[in-house]
C-alpha cells in the first residue's frame, strides 16, 4: 500500500466549517432581530394562550396538546389580532445591518494592521537581495500576482510574518527582526515567507478575517444586547404575569449566549489550527527547509489550552510534516461543534418561522437544507478523506460510528441549550428520548462512511469528487428530512409526549372511515399512528429513503478496472496506479435484489388472504407484512458492504409487498401506509445492519472475501435503473398526491383525565378571555336586536375561543347553538330568528354573570336558562318545531329506503352518512322553544332525547361492525320515526295522544 497521501485530496473541508460559522451568525441575527421586532409592538400572546385554556403550571405537555392546539383556528385568529406579526422585512434587516457593519469592520481590521507598517522600500535599499528572494518565492508559490510586502518597524524582537488584507489584494507584513536574520538564516526566512504565501495561495485570508469581522459585529450588535435584555428580564421580571413560567426560557437565553461565544471561539480556533498545518505542508512542498520548524515551544497549558489556540504547538506542526495522517482523522471536537452549530441554526430558523406562524412543510424543508448541507459537508468530507487515506495506506478506516456519536451529542447539546422543544420546563419531560439524536447521528455518519468505502473501491475516474458529491448531496437530503421530522413533529412527540391514546385515535379514525374494525393488528398499528403521522409533514421523506439505498447501489453499475483516482491522492506513483483489489468486493447484484423480491412476494400472502378485511385492518395487515418482508430481506442480505445491501434488500421487499397489496385492493386504499411502511423498512434495515455489525465485531469474524467475478454491467445497469425509477416514482407520486390533496387528516387530541387548573390560573384564564374579546362578543350577542347584528355576532361566536372554565362550557355551547339558529333562521323567518337571538342573549347574560363570579374567586351558577317564552301550539310549530319533525322523518325515510334498495348489501360509509343525517336532525330539536301544551312538551322532550340516542347507537354499531347492535339501533330509529309522525299529526289536530 502507499504510505504518503497528498493532504489536499478531496479538499481540507475547512471552508465548509467556516461557512457553518458564517451561517450561524446570519441566521442567529435574523432570530434576534425578529425577537426585537416582536417587542416593538404590544403583544398579548400570553393572553391568547390563557384564553385558549393553556395552564402555565402544567408544563410543556399542556402547551403542546392543550387548548391552543385543540382550537388552532380560533387561537391563530386571536394571535393575528392581539399579537400582530412584525413586518416581514423587519427581521431581515438583521443580516443586512450585520453584513454592512461587518464589511466596515473587515476593512477596519486591514486598516488597523496597516497603520504601523511601512513599505519594504523604506527599510531595504533598492539594490538589496531581498527583492530578488521575494520574487523567487512568489514564483515558487505560483501566484499570479505578488502580494504587497510591508514591514513592521517596531517588531525587532520577533521573526515572524502575517498575511492580511483580502484574497484579491493580499498584504504580507514582515517583522523587521525577520529581515535582520535573513542573512544569518536564509532557510528560516524562506520558511516564514513561504508559509504566508501558502495562506495567500490557499485563499485563507478573506474567509478568516471575514469571520473575525462578522463575529465581532454579531457579538456587539446582536448577542450582547439580547443577553442584556434577558438579564434585565431576569432581574426585574417580564411584562407578562406568567414570569415563573417564562423563567426557564430566560435562563436558557443567557446560557445560549455563553455557549455561542464558546462554540465560535472553539470552532474558529480549530479551523485556523488546521489551516496553519496546511500552510506548513504547502510551504514544505514548495521546497521550504524543514529546519525552519525546529523551534522551541514557549506556550504551556497542555491539551485544554491547545483547544483555544489559533496556531498549533510546534511539536504538532513538526509531526504533521513527517506524517500528515492527523489531517485525515475524524476528530471529536469538530464533529461535536458541528452538531451543536446545526442545532442552533435550526433553532434560530424555526423560531423565526414560528413567530410568523409559518407551518408549511416545504418551507421547513428548504430552511433545514442549509444546516443539513453544512453538516453533511463538514462530516462527509472528513469521513471521505479518512476512508481514502485508510484505503491507500492499508490501515483500518473509520466506520463513522464514533464520529456520529460526537455529532449526535453536539445536536443534543444544541437542543438542550436552545430549548427547541421546551418553553416552560427546565428540561424535556422525556429527556432520555434525546438519545434518538445520537442514534440518528451515528446512522448518518455510518452511511456516509460506508458510501465512501464502497465508491473508493469501485470508482475508476481520475478524481473521487463526483461520487463524493453525489453521496453528500443525497446525505444532505436525508439529513434535511430528518431535521424537518425532528423539529416539526417527531421530536416534540418523543421528548415532550402526547395525551392521545389508542382508544381516542380509533374513535376518530372510525368517524372518518366507518366500518373500520378494532382487531389486534389494527390496534397495534394505530398505537404508532401519532408518531407515523408526523412523517406526512416531511415533503421529501420518501425521496430521502430512496436515496439511502439507490446511491450506494449505483456503485454496482461501475465496470471493474484500475482505480485512476489514486493518482490524484498520490501524485508520485506511476499512472495508471495499480492497487490490490478491495478486501471486500461487491457481492453479486442478484444476492442483493433477489432476497428482497422473494421476501416481498412471500409477504404478499398476508394481504391476499385478508383482502376482504375492512379498510383499516387491510392497511394494518399490509403494513405489518411489508415490515416483516423488510426484516427477512435484511437478515439474509450479504455481509459485505452490509449497510448498503441491507437497505437495498429491505426497501425492495417493502416496495414489492406494497405494490402487490395495491394490486389486490387499490393504491388509494394503501396510500396512508406507503410513507410509514417504507420509512419503517429503512429503520428496520439500519437496526438489523447495526446488530449484525456488532455481532461481527464481538465475534471477530470477517466475511469471506470471494474473488470478484466478471460482472455483467449492462444487465446490472438495467436492473438498477428499474429499481431507481420505481423508488423515485413512488416518492414522486406521494409528493404529487400530497400537493394536489385538499384534505389533511387531523386527529383531535383527547384526554381521559386532565388536571384541573388552580383557582388562580382559572381567574387568569377568564380575565384573559375577556381581554381578547370575550366580553365584547357577549355584549354584542346581548344587544343584537336585528337579524344583521344577530348574524354577525353568531358568526363571531362560532369562530371564537370557547370559555376556558370547563364549568361554563355548557353555557358557552348553548350561546353558540342558539346564536347559530338565529343566523340560519333569520333569512327565512325574521321573527323566529330574532326569537332565537333573544334566547342566545339570555344564555350570554348567564354566562357573563358566571364569568364575573369566577373572576372574583367564587363558584359560578352553570344552569343553562330555558327559553323564557312559552308559545302556543301553532306559534311553536311555526317557529321550527314542525320543520324539525319533518327533517327527522325525511332522514329516517332515506335511511330505510337505502336499506330496502340495496337488499342487505350495504356499504358502511353510505349507511354511516344516513345515520349521521338522522342524528343531526334529532340534535336540531335540543334546547328548543317551550310550548304551553304540557302533553306536547313532555312528548317532545322524550322524542328529542330518544332520537339522539338512537342515532348515536347507529353510528357506534357501524364503527364496531356489530350487526346485532345495528338492528337494535334501526329499530329505535323506526320507533322515533313513528313518534315524529305522531307529533306532526298532533300539530295538525288529528292525533289524540297515542304518541
Amino acid at each position: 500500500m502507499l504510505s504518503r497521501v497528498d493532504e489536499r485530496v478531496l479538499g481540507p473541508g475547512t471552508t465548509v466549517r467556516f461557512a457553518l460559522l458564517l451561517v450561524l451568525f446570519v441566521v442567529a441575527s435574523v432570530a434576534f432581530t425578529s425577537d426585537f421586532a416582536g417587542r416593538t409592538t404590544e403583544s398579548l400572546d400570553w393572553a391568547c394562550r390563557l384564553a385558549a385554556g393553556w395552564d402555565p403550571d402544567a408544563g410543556d405537555l399542556a402547551a403542546l396538546t392543550g387548548g391552543p392546539t385543540q382550537q388552532a383556528h380560533a387561537f391563530q385568529a386571536c394571535l393575528d389580532e392581539y399579537a400582530p406579526r412584525p413586518a416581514w422585512w423587519l427581521p431581515l434587516l438583521g443580516p443586512v445591518v450585520l453584513a454592512g457593519v461587518a464589511a466596515i469592520v473587515f476593512f477596519a481590521i486591514g486598516a488597523r494592521k496597516s497603520r504601523r507598517v511601512v513599505p519594504l522600500a523604506e527599510v531595504e535599499p533598492a539594490d538589496s537581495d531581498v527583492y530578488e528572494i521575494l520574487r523567487d518565492l512568489v514564483a515558487t508559490a505560483g501566484l499570479d500576482q505578488a502580494p504587497a510586502f510591508v514591514v513592521d518597524p517596531i517588531a525587532t524582537s520577533t521573526k515572524g510574518a502575517v498575511a492580511f488584507g483580502r484574497d484579491r489584494k493580499p498584504v504580507v507584513r514582515l517583522d523587521v527582526g525577520l529581515l535582520v536574520q535573513r542573512k544569518k538564516d536564509p532557510g528560516g526566512f524562506r520558511v516564514v515567507v513561504l508559509h504566508e504565501l501558502a495562506h495567500v495561495h490557499n485563499r485563507d485570508i478573506t474567509l478568516t478575517y471575514a469571520t473575525v469581522a462578522l463575529w465581532r459585529t454579531f457579538l456587539a450588535l446582536a448577542l450582547l444586547p439580547d443577553t442584556a435584555w434577558l438579564v434585565l428580564q431576569l432581574l426585574f421580571g417580564p411584562s407578562s404575569p406568567l414570569s415563573s413560567s417564562y423563567l426557564p426560557g430566560l435562563v436558557r437565553g443567557v446560557v445560549l449566549a455563553v455557549v455561542m461565544v464558546l462554540l465560535v471561539l472553539l470552532a474558529r480556533a480549530d479551523v485556523l489550527r488546521t489551516r496553519e498545518v496546511y500552510a506548513d505542508l504547502t510551504a514544505l512542498r514548495w521546497g521550504a527547509d524543514r529546519r525552519g520548524w525546529e523551534t522551541t515551544d514557549r506556550s504551556s497549558g497542555g491539551a485544554f489550552a491547545e483547544l483555544w489556540r489559533t496556531h498549533p504547538r510546534w511539536d504538532l506542526r513538526r509531526s504533521s510534516l513527517d506524517d500528515p495522517a492527523p489531517l485525515f482523522g475524524v476528530r471529536a471536537l469538530p464533529m461535536f461543534l458541528t452538531g451543536a452549530g446545526a442545532a442552533l441554526i435550526n433553532n434560530a430558523a424555526f423560531q423565526y418561522l414560528k413567530q410568523y406562524r409559518i407551518h408549511d412543510g416545504w418551507q421547513h424543508q428548504v430552511i433545514t437544507l442549509v444546516a443539513a448541507a453544512l453538516v453533511t459537508g463538514v462530516a462527509g468530507i472528513a469521513l471521505w478523506r479518512a476512508v481514502v487515506h485508510a484505503r491507500l495506506t492499508g490501515i483500518s478506516g473509520p466506520t463513522g460510528v464514533r464520529a456520529g456519536m460526537w455529532l449526535g451529542l453536539g445536536l443534543v447539546a444544541g437542543e438542550l441549550v436552545a430549548g427547541q422543544h421546551v418553553d416552560h420546563d427546565w428540561v424535556p419531560a422525556r429527556w432520555w428520548a434525546m438519545v434518538v439524536l445520537v442514534a440518528a447521528g451515528v446512522a448518518f455518519t455510518w452511511w456516509i462512511a460506508q458510501n465512501a468505502r464502497l465508491w473508493a473501491g469501485t470508482w475508476r475516474g481520475r478524481t473521487l469528487r463526483a461520487p463524493m458529491l453525489l453521496a453528500l448531496l443525497a446525505g444532505g437530503v436525508v439529513l434535511s428530512s430528518w431535521f424537518v421530522w425532528w423539529l416539526g413533529g417527531g421530536g416534540p412527540l418523543l421528548v415532550v409526549g402526547s395525551l392521545l391514546n389508542t382508544d381516542d385515535l380509533i374513535d376518530e379514525f372510525q368517524r372518518g372511515l366507518p366500518g373500520a374494525g378494532t382487531g389486534r393488528v389494527s390496534r397495534i398499528v394505530l398505537s404508532t399512528v401519532p408518531l407515523l403521522a408526523t412523517l406526512h409533514h416531511v415533503p421529501l421523506v420518501l425521496v430521502a429513503v430512496a436515496l439511502t439505498w439507490v446511491v450506494p447501489l449505483l456503485a454496482w453499475t461501475i465496470r471493474p478496472g484500475l482505480l485512476r483516482w489514486v493518482h490524484e491522492a498520490v501524485p508520485d506513483v506511476p499512472e495508471p496506479p495499480a492497487l490490490p483489489p478491495p478486501a471486500l468486493p461487491l457481492p453479486a447484484l442478484r444476492r442483493v435484489v433477489l432476497p428482497g423480491l422473494i421476501a416481498g412476494l412471500a409477504a404478499t400472502v398476508a394481504p391476499f388472504v385478508e383482502r376482504d378485511l375492512d379498510e383499516l385492518a387491510y392497511i394494518a395487515t399490509t403494513f405489518v407484512a411489508a415490515a416483516a418482508a423488510a426484516l427477512l430481506a435484511a437478515l439474509v442480505a450479504p455481509s459485505t458492504h452490509r449497510l448498503a445491501t441491507t437497505l437495498a434488500g429491505a426497501q425492495i421487499a417493502a416496495l414489492t409487498t406494497i405494490a402487490c397489496g395495491a394490486l389486490i385492493r387499490s393504491w388509494s386504499v394503501l396510500e396512508p401506509m406507503i410513507t410509514p411502511g417504507l420509512v419503517a423498512a429503512a429503520g428496520i434495515a439500519v437496526a438489523v445492519a447495526a446488530v449484525r455489525a456488532l455481532a461481527h465485531r464481538l465475534g471477530r469474524l470477517r466475511p469471506a472475501a470471494t474473488a470478484p467475478r466478471r460482472a455483467r454491467v449492462r444487465q446490472r445497469r438495467t436492473a438498477i435503473a428499474v429499481l431507481t425509477i420505481s423508488a423515485l416514482g413512488v416518492a414522486g407520486a406521494e409528493i404529487a398526491g400530497a400537493a394536489t390533496s385538499d384534505h389533511v387528516p387531523e386527529f383531535v387530541q383527547k384526554t381521559t383525565s386532565t388536571a384541573t387548573p388552580s383557582a388562580a390560573t382559572t381567574r387568569m384564564q377568564v380575565t384573559a378571555w375577556n381581554r381578547v374579546g370575550g366580553r365584547t362578543l357577549l355584549d354584542h350577542l346581548m344587544s343584537a336586536t336585528t337579524c344583521d347584528a344577530a348574524s354577525a355576532a353568531a358568526t363571531d361566536a362560532a369562530a371564537f375561543l370557547r370559555v376556558p372554565d370547563h364549568r361554563l362550557v355548557p353555557l358557552w355551547q348553548t350561546v353558540v347553538t342558539r346564536s347559530g339558529r338565529a343566523r340560519t333562521t333569520c333569512t327565512d323567518n325574521v321573527e323566529t330568528g330574532l326569537a332565537w337571538a333573544r334566547q342566545a342573549a339570555a344564555a350570554a347574560t348567564a354566562l357573563r354573570t358566571g364569568l364575573d363570579v369566577v373572576a372574583r374567586g367564587g363558584t359560578p351558577d352553570t344552569t343553562v336558562p330555558e327559553p323564557a317564552e312559552r308559545l302556543n301550539l301553532a306559534h311553536w310549530a311555526g317557529r321550527g318545531a314542525r320543520n324539525v319533525l319533518i327533517n327527522y322523518g325525511m332522514a329516517a325515510t332515506n335511511l330505510f329506503d337505502y336499506i330496502d334498495r340495496v337488499q342487505g348489501q350495504v356499504e358502511t360509509p353510505t349507511l354511516a352518512r344516513h345515520c349521521a343525517e338522522v342524528t343531526r336532525a334529532a340534535r336540531d330539536g335540543q334546547g328548543f322553544f317551550r310550548v304551553d301544551d304540557p302533553w306536547m312538551q313532555d312528548r317532545w322532550d322524550s322524542f328529542v332525547e330518544a332520537a339522539g340516542t338512537a342515532g348515536a347507537h347507529c353510528m357506534r354499531a357501524i364503527m364496531d361492525l356489530d350487526e346485532q347492535a345495528l338492528q337494535v339501533a334501526l329499530q329505535e330509529i323506526q320507533a322515533q320515526h313513528r313518534a315524529a309522525d305522531c307529533l306532526r299529526s298532533r300539530l295538525h289536530g288529528s292525533a289524540e295522544g297515542s304518541c
